[in-house]
C-alpha cells in the first residue's frame, strides 16, 4: 500500500518514506511506528497498544517512545507543538490526524496498464530518456567524481594526515602536523562529514605511511593528504594570484607551497586534487583557511560563508606557542600524560594567551587528572574557566561546548548542560562530539537506552576518539557486559582497559581472570585511581574486605565532584558492606546531579540495602530528578 499526504509518499511494502520525491531514511522502528498511527488513523493509539503492536512485548522505556514519536515527527515535517500530522491525545495516546490518501498498488499496476504508450512514443522516450542520460553524464564528467560518490554512497568520514615535507628539515618537518591540525579544526564547522580528531592522526607525522592502510585503521571513507616546500620561488602560472597572493612574496624565499589531494579508501583512489597553494611561510596558519575553502568546494559541502570567520579564530599567533600546544595533545591520557601536557599547555598560554584551542585541552586534562590522578592535595583549579575562556575567544568552538556540557553534567547543572548540547546539534547534528554529549546527559539523567545510541553513533563516526570509550559504562550499566569488554579491545592497552577488562570478566563469570587484571593493575600502576578499583574488587572476591575499605577510603579522599564517580565510590562502599558511608555517599552522588534511577535500582552492589527505607527515599528522590529532566527535554511529549 502506498499513503500519499502533505508532500510525504510511504510504501509499506518497499519500506519507503519520500518527501517531494526525496527519499529519507528512517529507522525501522520508527517507520514501523508511523505506519501502525497510520494504519489505525480512526483511533487513538494507546501507549500500551503501541508496545504490543510495534516493539511486540519487547521491554523498553518510556522515553524510547518518547523519543520514537519526536522522531516521527520529525522525518514527517511535524513537531509536538504544531502536532499536525501526529496529535498527542493526553492520558490516552496519539492518532495519526493528517488528510491521508491510500493507493493499492494493483491498482496502481492497473492504472499503469491503461496507459501504455504506443510504439513510436516508446521510441520518442526512449531518445529522450537517451539525450537526457547524455546530458547528465556530461555534468558529472563537468564535476568532481567525489560528489557522485558521496550521493551515491552517502560517505561522509574523512581523516587529515600530517603533510609530507619535500626537502625534510627539523625545523619545519612539524608544519605537516601543524596544517593537519588546524585544518581539522576547520572541518568539524562542516555540517556533512565526520573528521577525525588530531589526536588521532598525531602518529603519522614525519613517517612515511601508507594512505590507503591508514584510512582503513581510522575507519574512514576518504584521506585527505598531500605535500608542502618551504623556500619555493617564484610565481608560476599565476598561482597564489588565484588566492589573492595571502602574503606570497616573490622577492624572498620564504615562500611555502602546498598540494592536496583527497584519496578514496574503497575505491584505492584519488578522486580529487587541490589547485596548488602558495603563501608565506610564517603566515602557515592561514592555510587552512583555504584547503577547508577547497575541501567545501571539492565536496560540495553545505558551509556558510560567515563560518570562516570562526576558521580564523583559531588561528595561533606564537609558532612556538603552537610547538608547545601540539606537543600536549601527544601526551597520553594517564596521570603522567596528564601532568606533563599541563606543563605544556600552560607555557604556550604564556606566549600566546588568545588561541582558544589551548584552553579546551588545559581543562580537558586538568579535569582528567583530578578525576583519575588521585590528587590529594593542592586542589587542581576549576576547569569551567578555561572552557569558558575558550568559548570567549570563538562561541562557536564545538569542542569546548562539549566539554564544558560534560562538566556541568558532572556538577549537577544539567540543565545548562541540555542547553549547550542542543546549541551544539543546531550547529553541527552529524559531529561525533554532539552526540557523546547528548549520551553522556542522558546517561546521567537514567536515559540508558538513549544514552547508549548516542554514544554508539559518535563511535561510529569516530571509532578512535579515547574519550568515546566512556560507552563501555553505559553497556555495563544495562548489563551487557560482553559488548563492555569487546569495545575495551578497541582502544590501547590502559589502566583504563585492563580495569573495565578485569570487571566485565568478573561479571561475565572469569574471576581468575579478573583476579589477574587486578594484580597487575595493582603491580604496574600503583598510584591509580584503577589500582584501587582493582584492590576493592579483589578485596570483595577474596573476602579481606578492610584492604578494600581502606582503598575506597583513598578515593573518597579526592577533591572529586563529579556524581558519577561519587556514585561508583558509593557502590564500592556497598559492595563492601559498609551501610554508613554507602548511603552517604549514595545520596551525595544523587544530590550532585547522577540521577540515574535505572543504574542505581538494579545494581547488585546495592542488593542487600535495597529494602532500606534510607536507600528507597534516594532512588525516589533520583526518580523525580529524572522526571524533572523528561519534562524539560522532552515537554511535548
Amino acid at each position: 500500500m502506498i499513503y500519499l499526504f502533505n508532500h510525504i509518499t510511504i510504501d509499506s511494502n518497499n519500506f519507503k518514506l519520500e518527501n517531494m520525491g526525496v527519499e529519507i531514511q528512517v529507522e525501522p522502528q520508527v517507520f514501523n511506528l508511523i505506519l501502525y498511527l497510520i494504519q489505525n488513523q480512526d483511533k487513538v493509539v494507546s501507549r500500551n497498544e503501541l508496545l504490543d503492536h510495534v516493539w511486540k512485548d519487547r521491554v523498553v522505556s518510556d522515553t524510547s517512545i518518547n523519543n520514537n514519536i519526536k522522531s516521527a515527527r520529525k522525518v514527517l515535517g511535524d513537531d509536538g507543538t504544531k502536532q499536525q500530522v501526529i496529535k498527542t491525545i493526553h492520558s490516552r495516546g496519539y492518532q495519526f490526524v493528517a488528510k491521508l490518501t491510500a493507493t493499492n498498488d494493483s491498482t496502481k499496476n492497473l492504472i499503469n496498464q491503461k496507459k501504455q504508450p504506443s510504439r513510436t512514443a516508446k521510441v520518442m522516450l526512449m531518445v529522450m530518456a537517451v539525450v537526457v542520460l547524455l546530458s547528465i553524464t556530461l555534468y558529472s564528467i563537468q564535476q568532481s567524481k567525489l560528489k557522485t560518490d558521496l550521493q551515491t554512497q552517502q560517505i561522509h568520514s574523512i581523516a587529515v594526515l600530517p603533510f609530507f615535507n619535500n626537502n625534510p628539515d627539523s625545523a619545519t618537518d612539524y608544519y605537516g602536523f601543524a596544517i593537519a591540525d588546524q585544518v581539522i579544526g576547520g572541518l568539524n564547522y562542516l555540517k556533512n562529514i565526520t573528521v577525525r580528531p588530531a589526536v588521532s592522526i598525531r602518529q603519522y607525522a614525519a613517517t612515511d605511511y601508507n594512505p590507503i592502510e591508514v584510512g582503513k585503521t581510522l575507519g574512514v571513507d576518504f584521506i585527505l593528504t598531500g605535500h608542502y616546500t618551504i623556500g619555493f620561488n617564484g610565481n608560476q602560472n599565476g598561482i597564489g594570484q588565484s588566492y589573492g597572493n595571502n602574503g606570497f612574496d616573490n622577492n624572498n624565499n620564504n615562500d611555502i607551497r602546498l598540494n592536496t589531494e583527497l584519496v578514496d579508501i574503497k575505491t584505492n583512489q584519488i578522486v580529487w586534487r587541490g589547485n596548488p597553494i602558495l603563501t608565506n611561510y610564517k603566515n602557515t596558519f592561514k592555510l587552512q583557511d583555504m584547503v577547508v575553502r577547497q575541501v567545501v568546494e571539492g565536496l560540495k559541502i553545505e558551509f556558510a560563508t560567515e563560518k570562516f570567520d570562526n576558521i580564523q579564530r583559531n588561528v595561533p599567533q606564537s609558532p612556538l606557542a603552537y610547538e608547545y600546544y601540539l606537543r600536549s595533545i601527544a601526551y597520553p591520557y594517564s596521570t603522567e600524560g596528564h601532568r606533563m601536557a599541563i606543563a605544556m599547555l600552560k607555557q604556550s598560554i604564556t606566549l600566546d594567551d588568545q588561541y582558544a584551542p589551548t584552553y579546551i585541552q588545559l581543562g580537558n586534562r586538568i579535569r582528567r587528572l583530578a578525576q583519575y590522578g588521585l590528587v590529594e592535595t593542592d586542589p587542581l583549579p576549576d576547569t569551567e574557566q578555561y572552557y569558558l575562556k575558550a568559548l570567549s575567544l570563538n562561541p562557536e568552538l564545538l569542542e569546548a561546548m562539549a566539554y564544558l556540557s560534560m562538566l556541568y553534567t558532572e556538577t549537577n547543572r544539567i540543565e545548562e548542560a541540555i542547553q549547550l548540547a542542543q546549541s551544539m546539534y543546531q550547529l553541527n547534528p552529524n559531529n561525533a562530539n554532539t552526540h557523546f554529549t547528548l549520551g553522556y546527559i542522558y546517561r546521567y539523567a537514567g536515559l540508558l537506552d538513549e544514552a547508549i545510541l548516542e554514544m554508539e553513533k559518535a563511535v561510529a563516526l569516530d571509532p578512535k576518539n579515547i574519550k568515546f570509550r566512556s560507552l563501555i559504562g553505559s553497556y555495563s550499566a544495562t548489563g551487557q557486559y560482553q559488548k563492555a569488554f569487546d569495545m575495551t579491545t578497541r582502544y590501547e592497552p590502559s589502566p583504563f582497559t585492563y580495569g573495565w577488562q578485569a570487571l566485565m570478566s568478573n561479571r561475565l563469570g572469569n574471576s581468575e581472570k579478573a583476579l589477574e587484571l587486578y594484580d597487575y593493575l595493582i603491580s604496574n600502576y600503583p598510584n591509580s585511581l584503577w589500582a584501587n578499583v582493582a584492590i576493592i574488587h579483589k578485596s570483595s572476591l577474596l573476602g579481606d574486605l578492610d584492604a578494600g575499605l581502606q582503598a575506597v577510603d583513598a578515593l573518597v579522599n579526592t577533591e572529586v565532584a563529579d556524581g558519577e564517580t561519587i556514585y561508583y565510590t558509593a557502590a564500592y562502599y556497598g559492595l563492601l558492606g559498609d551501610k554508613t558511608r554507602c548511603l552517604q555517599l549514595l545520596k551525595k552522588a544523587v544530590d550532585a546531579g547522577y540521577f540515574n534511577h535505572v543504574n542505581i535500582a538494579s545494581n547488585d552492589y546495592f542488593d542487600w540495602l535495597k529494602s532500606d527505607p534510607e536507600f528507597q527515599l534516594i532512588l525516589d528522590e533520583a526518580k523525580r530528578k529524572h522526571q524533572a529532566f523528561l519534562s524539560l527535554v522532552f515537554p511535548e511529549v
